[in-house]
């Protein structure tokens, strides 16, 4: 072996122990460590972070109304508002009904519950307990989306009312195309005879959906001397162009006074009438009929407006 090639083996080894000292000495070297605190302070949670609202549950919308709902609303007349959705109880292994204030209403869904529309009716059945959540919305249009949350539970077979946010008037708006026909298939003079000798007879023509009278509906304006007349907590009748407030009126005066139908005028009333009776003694009462033509603004109200020049006085 010739000396270069010892001495460059000499070299590679000395190299080697050199490493191997320092990796060594590397080894027995402490690097303190500072424990870190990982913990997050509670108010990082609270801080700027919006108060979560509910509806309340009693059917009614809020000031706010895109406020979520998180409590169940177990009224069976809902107060549909835009962009909220209502949590409400239905049965497990039963059919349930919703009446729906749209003439033709669609569903969609991603829930493999079995649902059939008749006319504005929808019937719901799901034997699974898991949320079924619906967009309903009058066919043929998506202007107007209807939200519901559906949790089934065992419990008795349930019927929900829909309206719209608004009162009756809107909710005729939709049109119903049933009602439709029936109101243009007579002269508008028999259509509104034919409304009348419905509700005189307790029934419903074509078409036309009753449901209890909401309190954020607008109630027919009727003022006559000795007359008290009560339209909240009545009934709604709703058709395609047409709609009817039935209340009831009462004798409060202490003596016979007759009903007088122009004690109900507005600018969208198109009849008026009283059932049974239109004379009325001392505390007796009637049913008051309104109907109403359900226009889609008050003509009465300018299409476009001026600004004042005295800044809004």
């Amino acid at each position: 072996m010739t000396k270069p090639y010892r001495f460059r083996l000499a070299l590679n080894a000395l190299a080697l122990a050199v490493t191997m000292g320092a990796t060594t000495a590397m080894a027995e070297v402490q690097i303190p460590v500072e424990p870190v605190n990982m913990s997050v302070p509670n108010n990082v949670l609270s801080n700027n972070v919006p108060a979560l609202t509910s509806s309340g549950g009693n059917g009614n919308s809020s000031a706010n109304n895109t406020s979520p709902r998180t409590e169940m609303n177990e009224a069976s007349n809902l107060v549909m508002a835009p962009g909220v959705n209502e949590i409400v109880p239905v049965a497990v292994s039963h059919l349930n009904r919703i009446v729906t204030p749209f003439g033709e209403p669609e569903v969609n869904t991603t829930s493999d519950a079995t649902v059939n529309i008749e006319d504005n009716v929808i019937y719901v059945a799901t034997t699974e307990e898991n949320p079924v959540t619906l967009f309903i919305t009058q066919k043929g249009s998506q202007a107007r989306a209807l939200s519901l949350t559906l949790v089934p539970r065992r419990i008795p077979p349930r019927e929900l009312f829909l309206e719209l946010e608004g009162g009756a008037t809107n909710a005729a708006l939709v049109g119903n195309p049933k009602a439709e026909r029936w109101e243009t298939s007579q002269p508008y003079i028999d259509t509104l005879r034919g409304v009348m000798r419905s509700l005189a007879l307790g029934d419903i023509p074509q078409g036309y959906t009753l449901h209890d009278t909401n309190s954020q509906q607008r109630m027919p304006s009727c003022q006559q001397p000795g007359f008290n007349f009560q339209f909240a907590g009545g009934q709604t009748m709703v058709g395609h162009r047409l709609s009817v407030n039935i209340g009831v009126a009462t004798n409060v005066s202490g003596q016979p006074l007759e009903f007088k139908e122009q004690s109900c005028g507005d600018w969208d009333v198109a009849a008026v009438a009283a059932w049974p009776r239109n004379v009325l003694g001392p505390n007796e009462r009637t049913e008051v009929y309104v109907v109403r033509r359900a226009d889609k603004k008050d003509p009465r109200m300018p299409t476009n407006t001026r600004p004042s020049l005295l800044g809004g006085l």
